[in-house]
């Protein structure tokens, strides 16, 4: 789970609650299993776009609460994609932040 303050936040809404219970109701299977030939029961819901590249509160809502931008998936697949993102663990914590230092500082500081 994230630290972002935000994105606790966000994760705790009810928009957020209804979303997620909608998704895993039209898919209640893993739709990379589904794509692979596997029938899984999907059981967690993955951000596509990650909700922290959002450098505003705004834009991090934006990202939670899009349909468009969430998918279901078995916990084994959703583990897999984050690992596959480099998004698991200390150096991609780092990393990340470091990228969200970057584009904050060309935003508003250029």
């Amino acid at each position: 789970m994230s630290k972002d303050k935000d994105y606790i936040r966000l994760i705790h809404d009810r928009r957020w609650l209804r979303l997620r219970r909608q998704r895993l109701t039209l898919h209640p299977v893993c739709e990379m299993c589904e794509k692979e030939g596997r029938v899984t029961a999907a059981v967690e819901v993955h951000h596509i776009v990650p909700v922290e590249t959002g450098l505003t509160y705004r834009q991090k809502a934006e990202l939670m609460f899009s349909p468009s931008n969430v998918m279901a998936l078995c916990h084994e697949c959703h583990v897999r994609v984050h690992t596959e993102m480099g998004r698991s663990g200390k150096a991609a914590t780092k990393r990340i932040n470091a990228l969200k230092i970057c584009e904050f500082e060309k935003k508003f500081l250029t």
